[in-house]
């Protein structure tokens, strides 16, 4: 009879706590010091009753039920290690599906993020605000997108938010080398990002709004016709702020001092061109809040599904061994009939 190597494979036993395993090494101790107790209780016996005295003594004593009984209080230890450690085999198959939204999230890391209107600097307190909304966001597919003269996907799509929230921590002003501010691109890139998902889509653009290529309507119009919204978030007062630069402030040819200033016309298209919304964010954060708000009221629909399978735990049988093996050697009787 010839076994297939695939029953063999989904019959073996595997442990998902394996590191457990080393207590194995007390049930070999166990069985040592049990031999060396007994050889000293002998040794002992053999002092206090010499020749035939000690058989009269231990007349009514059963030596191979004695034996019996260590055997069982060792396998009662064996087998609670065994399933201290997990022991897994035959597969069960699961099909993963849950209900969200796939969500892109598009922040700039233009030069101009780092002014200081608000605390420490744009880019950091949107990433500190980005912190709690992936956290909010959790169970939904999150991907991330860095932009400034060009854009690209750091994060693609995935259920896993700490992932997110790691490339997220990577991200500042020296993550794309070309200068400028291209929020068409940055859309376009999040578009290639959602593939051919059937999911609710939405874009959180985080930006400044200093748009500098034009593109910006005309990647919004892509975004529509895909069923993308777009909810964007202006970082940056009205007022504007002085942009760092080496040391002092970036000028511009004549030498002013250039103001960065937030761009809620432009936002407030994207959005509306797209059905999403847009906000303004102020140093409160009502502007995240009024955001994820929004984002929560969307349609849900299952996510792109996946099959899992997953070994069955049976410990249980081995607690039940061990448990029956203590019952029994309790029950055992050391004297003879």
């Amino acid at each position: 009879m010839v076994v297939s190597p695939l029953l063999l494979k989904e019959a073996a036993m595997i442990f998902a706590e394996p590191m457990n395993l080393w207590l194995l090494a007390l049930v070999a101790v166990l069985i040592v010091l049990e031999i060396v107790l007994w050889n000293k209780q002998r040794k002992l016996l053999s002092g206090l009753f010499p020749g035939e005295l000690m058989e009269l003594t231990l007349s009514h004593w059963d030596r191979k039920k004695h034996i019996v009984k260590r055997v069982l209080f060792v396998l009662a230890v064996l087998f609670l290690v065994v399933a201290l450690a997990r022991p897994q085999w035959g597969k069960k198959t699961e099909i993963s599906g849950r209900m969200g939204i796939d969500v892109m999230i598009a922040i700039d890391v233009s030069n101009s993020m780092l002014a200081k209107d608000l605390s420490p600097n744009r880019l950091e307190n949107a990433k500190a605000s980005l912190n709690m909304i992936i956290d909010e966001l959790a169970g939904n597919r999150i991907g991330l997108a860095a932009f400034a003269g060009s854009s690209f996907v750091n994060c693609p799509l995935t259920t896993d938010a700490g992932a997110v929230k790691i490339f997220l921590k990577s991200i500042d002003t020296e993550l794309i080398p070309t200068p400028g501010t291209d929020i068409g691109g940055a859309i376009e890139s999040c578009i290639k990002a959602f593939g051919k998902s059937n999911s609710s889509k939405v874009i959180i653009l985080l930006t400044d709004g200093e748009e500098l290529t034009g593109s910006a309507l005309a990647a919004a119009e892509l975004a529509q016709k895909e069923g993308i919204r777009i909810f964007a978030v202006g970082i940056g007062s009205l007022e504007g702020a002085v942009i760092p630069a080496g040391g002092g402030f970036k000028k511009d040819r004549e030498g002013n001092v250039i103001l960065s200033r937030a761009n809620p016309q432009l936002l407030n298209a994207l959005a509306g061109k797209t059905g999403g919304q847009s906000f303004m964010v102020s140093q409160n954060q009502t502007g995240f809040q009024k955001l994820f708000a929004a984002i929560s009221l969307l349609p849900k629909q299952k996510l792109k599904q996946s099959v899992a399978y997953q070994y069955q735990d049976r410990f249980q049988i081995f607690i039940f061994l061990s448990l029956l093996c203590l019952v029994a050697q309790m029950l055992i009787s050391e004297r003879k009939k």
